[in-house]
Protein backbone atom coordinates (compact mmCIF):
# COMPACT_ATOMS: atom_id res chain seq x y z
CA UNK A 1 0.00 0.00 0.00
CA UNK A 2 2.77 2.38 0.95
CA UNK A 3 4.82 1.52 -2.14
CA UNK A 4 1.79 2.07 -4.39
CA UNK A 5 1.07 5.40 -2.76
CA UNK A 6 4.67 6.50 -3.19
CA UNK A 7 4.67 5.48 -6.84
CA UNK A 8 1.48 7.47 -7.47
CA UNK A 9 2.97 10.51 -5.86
CA UNK A 10 6.02 10.24 -8.08
CA UNK A 11 3.79 9.80 -11.11
CA UNK A 12 2.03 13.01 -10.11
CA UNK A 13 5.34 14.89 -10.14
CA UNK A 14 6.24 14.92 -6.46
CA UNK A 15 9.95 14.21 -5.99
CA UNK A 16 11.36 13.70 -2.53
CA UNK A 17 14.89 13.82 -1.05
CA UNK A 18 16.32 16.00 -3.88
CA UNK A 19 18.60 18.89 -2.75
CA UNK A 20 17.29 22.36 -3.56
CA UNK A 21 19.49 24.50 -5.86
CA UNK A 22 20.97 27.28 -3.72
CA UNK A 23 23.26 29.01 -6.21
CA UNK A 24 22.14 31.87 -8.42
CA UNK A 25 23.00 31.73 -12.08
CA UNK A 26 24.32 34.66 -14.12
CA UNK A 27 20.86 35.11 -15.59
CA UNK A 28 19.33 35.16 -12.11
CA UNK A 29 21.74 37.89 -11.10
CA UNK A 30 20.90 39.91 -14.20
CA UNK A 31 17.18 39.77 -13.38
CA UNK A 32 17.82 40.99 -9.84
CA UNK A 33 20.02 43.84 -11.04
CA UNK A 34 17.41 45.12 -13.49
CA UNK A 35 15.72 46.91 -10.60
CA UNK A 36 18.93 48.66 -9.46
CA UNK A 37 19.57 52.24 -10.64
CA UNK A 38 22.98 53.22 -12.13
CA UNK A 39 23.76 55.28 -9.02
CA UNK A 40 22.95 52.37 -6.73
CA UNK A 41 24.98 50.05 -8.93
CA UNK A 42 28.00 52.36 -8.66
CA UNK A 43 27.74 52.39 -4.87
CA UNK A 44 27.59 48.60 -4.77
CA UNK A 45 30.58 48.27 -7.11
CA UNK A 46 32.66 50.81 -5.19
CA UNK A 47 32.33 48.73 -2.05
CA UNK A 48 32.93 45.47 -3.92
CA UNK A 49 36.11 46.79 -5.58
CA UNK A 50 37.58 47.76 -2.21
CA UNK A 51 36.59 44.54 -0.42
CA UNK A 52 37.04 41.86 -3.06
CA UNK A 53 40.29 41.43 -5.00
CA UNK A 54 38.60 39.40 -7.74
CA UNK A 55 36.18 42.26 -8.45
CA UNK A 56 39.08 44.74 -8.55
CA UNK A 57 40.87 42.50 -11.05
CA UNK A 58 37.84 42.46 -13.34
CA UNK A 59 37.48 46.24 -13.18
CA UNK A 60 41.19 46.64 -13.92
CA UNK A 61 40.82 44.66 -17.15
CA UNK A 62 38.60 47.45 -18.46
CA UNK A 63 40.06 50.52 -16.73
CA UNK A 64 43.68 49.66 -17.57
CA UNK A 65 43.00 49.86 -21.31
CA UNK A 66 43.27 53.65 -21.09
CA UNK A 67 46.98 54.35 -20.65
CA UNK A 68 46.30 58.07 -20.14
CA UNK A 69 44.94 57.18 -16.70
CA UNK A 70 48.04 55.15 -15.83
CA UNK A 71 50.87 57.34 -17.08
CA UNK A 72 52.30 60.08 -14.86
CA UNK A 73 54.60 63.01 -15.58
CA UNK A 74 57.06 63.93 -12.82
CA UNK A 75 58.82 67.32 -12.95
CA UNK A 76 61.22 69.11 -10.66
CA UNK A 77 63.61 66.17 -10.31
CA UNK A 78 67.18 66.78 -9.18
CA UNK A 79 70.00 66.16 -11.64
CA UNK A 80 71.16 63.16 -9.59
CA UNK A 81 67.77 61.41 -9.64
CA UNK A 82 67.92 58.49 -12.06
CA UNK A 83 65.47 55.95 -13.44
CA UNK A 84 66.20 53.41 -10.71
CA UNK A 85 65.36 55.93 -8.00
CA UNK A 86 62.13 56.81 -9.79
CA UNK A 87 61.20 53.12 -9.90
CA UNK A 88 61.97 52.73 -6.20
CA UNK A 89 59.80 55.70 -5.20
CA UNK A 90 56.77 54.99 -7.38
CA UNK A 91 56.95 51.23 -7.02
CA UNK A 92 55.57 51.76 -3.51
CA UNK A 93 52.20 52.65 -5.03
CA UNK A 94 51.80 49.68 -7.32
CA UNK A 95 53.37 47.51 -9.99
CA UNK A 96 55.16 49.53 -12.68
CA UNK A 97 54.97 48.95 -16.39
CA UNK A 98 57.63 51.53 -17.19
CA UNK A 99 59.61 54.31 -15.52
CA UNK A 100 62.20 56.59 -17.06
CA UNK A 101 64.07 59.80 -16.28
CA UNK A 102 64.55 61.77 -19.50
CA UNK A 103 68.18 62.59 -20.20
CA UNK A 104 70.00 64.79 -22.67
CA UNK A 105 71.16 62.66 -25.60
CA UNK A 106 74.43 64.56 -25.91
CA UNK A 107 75.48 64.81 -22.26
CA UNK A 108 73.55 61.96 -20.67
CA UNK A 109 72.45 64.29 -17.87
CA UNK A 110 68.91 64.37 -16.53
CA UNK A 111 66.58 67.03 -17.89
CA UNK A 112 64.81 67.22 -14.54
CA UNK A 113 61.69 65.26 -15.41
CA UNK A 114 60.49 61.76 -16.12
CA UNK A 115 57.53 59.48 -16.79
CA UNK A 116 56.05 56.58 -14.87
CA UNK A 117 53.45 54.16 -16.23
CA UNK A 118 51.69 51.91 -13.76
CA UNK A 119 50.44 48.47 -14.70
CA UNK A 120 47.10 49.27 -13.11
CA UNK A 121 45.13 52.51 -12.90
CA UNK A 122 44.76 52.24 -9.12
CA UNK A 123 48.54 52.56 -8.74
CA UNK A 124 48.43 55.93 -10.49
CA UNK A 125 45.50 57.03 -8.33
CA UNK A 126 47.41 56.22 -5.15
CA UNK A 127 50.52 58.05 -6.39
CA UNK A 128 48.45 61.16 -7.19
CA UNK A 129 46.95 61.40 -3.70
CA UNK A 130 50.12 63.27 -2.73
CA UNK A 131 51.20 65.01 -5.95
CA UNK A 132 54.21 66.70 -4.33
CA UNK A 133 56.93 64.26 -3.30
CA UNK A 134 60.39 64.86 -1.86
CA UNK A 135 62.86 62.96 -4.02
CA UNK A 136 66.59 63.26 -3.34
CA UNK A 137 66.01 66.39 -1.29
CA UNK A 138 63.90 68.18 -3.89
CA UNK A 139 60.14 68.63 -4.17
CA UNK A 140 58.95 66.99 -7.37
CA UNK A 141 55.44 67.42 -8.73
CA UNK A 142 53.41 64.53 -10.10
CA UNK A 143 50.44 64.68 -12.46
CA UNK A 144 48.77 62.71 -15.23
CA UNK A 145 51.00 63.02 -18.27
CA UNK A 146 47.97 63.67 -20.48
CA UNK A 147 47.23 66.86 -18.54
CA UNK A 148 50.41 68.62 -19.67
CA UNK A 149 51.96 71.30 -17.47
CA UNK A 150 49.25 73.44 -15.94
CA UNK A 151 49.78 76.81 -14.34
CA UNK A 152 48.21 77.78 -11.06
CA UNK A 153 44.83 79.50 -10.79
CA UNK A 154 44.45 83.22 -11.16
CA UNK A 155 46.00 85.79 -13.38
CA UNK A 156 49.02 85.94 -15.61
CA UNK A 157 52.54 84.72 -15.03
CA UNK A 158 53.34 87.36 -12.45
CA UNK A 159 56.71 85.79 -11.67
CA UNK A 160 57.82 86.15 -15.28
CA UNK A 161 57.84 89.74 -16.54
CA UNK A 162 58.54 88.78 -20.16
CA UNK A 163 55.43 89.30 -22.30
CA UNK A 164 53.73 85.94 -22.74
CA UNK A 165 53.13 86.71 -26.43
CA UNK A 166 56.88 86.36 -27.03
CA UNK A 167 56.96 82.99 -25.25
CA UNK A 168 53.77 81.29 -26.45
CA UNK A 169 54.13 78.77 -29.28
CA UNK A 170 51.35 77.37 -31.44
CA UNK A 171 51.85 73.92 -32.97
CA UNK A 172 49.61 72.84 -35.85
CA UNK A 173 48.84 69.45 -37.40
CA UNK A 174 49.18 67.50 -34.16
CA UNK A 175 47.87 63.96 -34.84
CA UNK A 176 44.82 63.05 -32.81
CA UNK A 177 46.53 59.93 -31.47
CA UNK A 178 49.73 61.70 -30.39
CA UNK A 179 50.11 61.75 -26.61
CA UNK A 180 50.70 64.98 -24.69
CA UNK A 181 53.85 63.60 -23.08
CA UNK A 182 55.35 62.80 -26.50
CA UNK A 183 55.02 66.32 -27.83
CA UNK A 184 56.12 67.71 -24.46
CA UNK A 185 59.24 65.55 -24.57
CA UNK A 186 60.19 67.06 -27.93
CA UNK A 187 59.61 70.72 -27.11
CA UNK A 188 61.43 70.48 -23.79
CA UNK A 189 64.62 70.18 -25.82
CA UNK A 190 64.53 73.90 -26.61
CA UNK A 191 64.16 75.22 -23.08
CA UNK A 192 62.19 75.21 -19.87
CA UNK A 193 58.43 75.11 -20.37
CA UNK A 194 56.24 77.15 -18.06
CA UNK A 195 52.92 75.75 -19.24
CA UNK A 196 51.57 73.30 -21.76
CA UNK A 197 50.84 71.52 -23.87
CA UNK A 198 47.32 72.83 -24.07
CA UNK A 199 45.08 71.45 -26.79
CA UNK A 200 44.43 68.00 -25.32
CA UNK A 201 41.05 66.82 -24.12
CA UNK A 202 41.16 66.54 -20.33
CA UNK A 203 38.74 63.62 -20.25
CA UNK A 204 40.24 61.42 -22.97
CA UNK A 205 43.78 62.79 -23.26
CA UNK A 206 43.40 62.95 -27.04
CA UNK A 207 44.77 65.79 -29.14
CA UNK A 208 42.42 68.40 -30.57
CA UNK A 209 44.72 68.79 -33.57
CA UNK A 210 46.92 71.54 -32.16
CA UNK A 211 49.04 72.38 -29.12
CA UNK A 212 50.06 75.50 -27.24
CA UNK A 213 53.19 75.96 -25.14
CA UNK A 214 54.46 78.81 -23.01
CA UNK A 215 58.23 78.80 -22.55
CA UNK A 216 59.80 80.35 -19.50
CA UNK A 217 61.98 82.59 -21.67
CA UNK A 218 61.58 84.27 -25.04
CA UNK A 219 64.96 82.81 -26.03
CA UNK A 220 63.65 79.28 -25.60
CA UNK A 221 60.61 80.11 -27.72
CA UNK A 222 62.87 81.51 -30.44
CA UNK A 223 65.03 78.39 -30.31
CA UNK A 224 61.99 76.21 -30.89
CA UNK A 225 61.16 78.24 -34.01
CA UNK A 226 64.57 78.08 -35.70
CA UNK A 227 63.15 75.13 -37.58
CA UNK A 228 59.38 75.78 -37.72
CA UNK A 229 58.66 72.32 -39.13
CA UNK A 230 59.13 69.48 -36.65
CA UNK A 231 59.20 65.82 -37.55
CA UNK A 232 57.89 63.78 -34.60
CA UNK A 233 57.36 60.06 -35.09
CA UNK A 234 56.98 60.57 -38.82
CA UNK A 235 54.48 63.43 -38.51
CA UNK A 236 55.22 66.97 -39.68
CA UNK A 237 54.13 69.61 -37.18
CA UNK A 238 54.19 73.33 -37.99
CA UNK A 239 55.16 75.85 -35.30
CA UNK A 240 54.88 79.60 -34.92
CA UNK A 241 54.39 82.22 -32.26
CA UNK A 242 50.77 81.92 -31.16
CA UNK A 243 50.28 85.66 -31.58
CA UNK A 244 50.94 85.23 -35.33
CA UNK A 245 47.78 83.17 -35.63
CA UNK A 246 45.62 86.28 -35.36
CA UNK A 247 47.21 87.68 -38.50
CA UNK A 248 46.89 84.66 -40.77
CA UNK A 249 44.26 82.87 -42.73
CA UNK A 250 43.96 79.25 -43.70
CA UNK A 251 46.69 76.62 -43.33
CA UNK A 252 49.88 77.96 -43.68
CA UNK A 253 48.06 80.97 -42.30
CA UNK A 254 46.69 81.64 -38.90
CA UNK A 255 46.40 79.63 -35.80
CA UNK A 256 42.90 80.90 -35.21
CA UNK A 257 41.62 79.36 -38.43
CA UNK A 258 43.22 76.03 -37.55
CA UNK A 259 42.12 75.88 -33.91
CA UNK A 260 38.53 77.03 -34.28
CA UNK A 261 39.15 80.11 -32.19
CA UNK A 262 41.07 78.46 -29.37
CA UNK A 263 43.96 80.90 -29.59
CA UNK A 264 41.70 83.83 -28.78
CA UNK A 265 40.39 81.91 -25.80
CA UNK A 266 43.85 81.24 -24.35
CA UNK A 267 45.22 84.64 -23.50
CA UNK A 268 47.88 85.80 -21.05
CA UNK A 269 45.29 86.19 -18.29
CA UNK A 270 44.62 82.46 -18.33
CA UNK A 271 48.13 81.38 -17.54
CA UNK A 272 49.05 80.80 -13.93
CA UNK A 273 52.39 81.27 -12.24
CA UNK A 274 55.42 79.32 -13.40
CA UNK A 275 55.11 75.65 -12.75
CA UNK A 276 57.38 74.35 -15.44
CA UNK A 277 60.08 71.74 -15.48
CA UNK A 278 62.73 72.71 -13.01
CA UNK A 279 65.84 71.01 -12.02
Amino acid sequence: MDLLKKRKLEDNGVITDVPVTSRLTIEDARKILESVTPEQMLEILQTAVVRHADVLDQVRVIADRDTTQRKLFIRGLGWETNTEKLKAIFGNYGELEEAVVITDKATGKSKGYGFVTFKHVDGALLALKEPSKKIDGRMAVTQLASAGIQGGPGGGSTNNPVDVSARKIYVANVPYDMQAERILQHFCMYGEIEEGPLGFDKATGKSKGYALFVYKTAEAAKASLVDPVKNIDGHQLNCKLAIDGKKGGKPGGGAQAQTDGHVDQVGPGQYGGPSGITG
